[in-house]
């Protein structure tokens, strides 16, 4: 799990230093040829999550961008996910 945000309170602005480490342990594990997921957790939303899952991340967590004002939850739920079509990993 990569945390990209300062743990403790939810609504906090991503870590853009996050990426980067996301993509050195995808390299890690397909180097290894290892069986692993990579989570990020923190400030993922419909902008941040296609980011970290081209750097390699498979689990995203989301809280914020889920549970807000915006819209119903199934509509951010539908938003985060249209967010994520057509995004692969970089090789």
């Amino acid at each position: 799990m990569v945390m990209s945000v300062n743990p403790g309170w939810s609504g906090q602005k991503f870590i853009e230093s996050a990426l980067p480490k996301v993509a050195h342990l995808r390299r890690l594990i397909d180097e290894g040829s290892l069986s692993a997921e990579i989570e990020v957790d923190g400030g993922v939303t419909a902008e941040t999550a296609p980011r970290c899952a081209a750097a390699g991340a498979s689990v995203l967590v989301a809280a914020t961008a889920i549970f807000n004002d915006c819209g119903t939850i199934a509509e951010n739920i539908t938003r985060l996910r249209e967010s994520l079509v057509g995004v692969g990993r970089r090789a």
